[in-house]
């Protein structure tokens, strides 16, 4: 299951970089271009950066939040979803 959902999220952010790359491209002012996961938060953005009141703690999800692309952020889920699944023994 968890490689599945590596799989999907892989996928995911594939589509997602195209998309926003075509946007790019295109030099349209849309949804896609500049997409990062503090536009998907709105104004919760805040929130989830001072979350944990220690600066380096606070430097990465500032990171993560405000400047890393979303396409990046769905990559490295789905990376650390695919690793899981290869190495996790799912019982069933």
């Amino acid at each position: 299951m968890w490689t599945r959902i590596g799989i999907w999220c892989l996928l995911g952010a594939f589509f997602i970089w195209l998309f926003s790359g075509i946007s790019r491209f295109m030099q349209t002012d849309n949804f896609w271009v500049d997409l990062t996961l503090s536009r998907i938060l709105g104004d919760y953005a805040d929130g989830v950066v001072e979350l944990i009141p220690l600066a380096v703690v606070e430097t990465v999800l500032y990171f993560l939040v405000f400047e890393l692309p979303f396409y990046g952020f769905v990559l490295g889920l789905g990376t650390l979803f695919l690793v899981i699944g290869m190495f996790a023994k799912v019982r069933s």
